[in-house]
């Protein structure tokens, strides 16, 4: 996935590990999704399911609970997903904001 911020940046997300994307989950589906892993943590057990598969159920569960953002390193403008998959942009209140707020380590 490419788009064009406002600004004119390009913000690209084809890769994995990128410091300008990150991943919000809504606070409705924090405790949901704790209880889905816990049911699935059991279900593994029972089942005696395998590693790879209780991997993957793992991954669709929080897949579904987060949505994706992505912040322009131009200009720090906030692009997130939503309800719908469809992107909502959010400009900041200043020009000082950190345009790195999804990164979470030293480049």
């Amino acid at each position: 996935m490419k788009f064009n911020c406002s600004c004119g940046v390009l913000i690209v997300d084809s890769t994995d590990d990128l410091p300008h994307k990150g991943h919000v989950v809504p606070d409705q589906e924090w405790f949901a999704t704790f209880d889905a892993l816990d049911e699935l943590i059991d279900a593994t057990a029972e089942a005696r399911m395998s590693r790879e598969h209780a991997y993957q159920r793992v991954r669709e569960l929080l897949s579904r609970s987060a949505r994706l953002v992505w912040q322009c390193p131009g200009c720090g403008r906030l692009y997130l997903d939503d309800r719908n998959r469809q992107l909502q942009g959010f400009v900041p209140e200043s020009e000082s904001v950190d345009h790195e707020l999804l990164r979470s380590r030293p480049s």
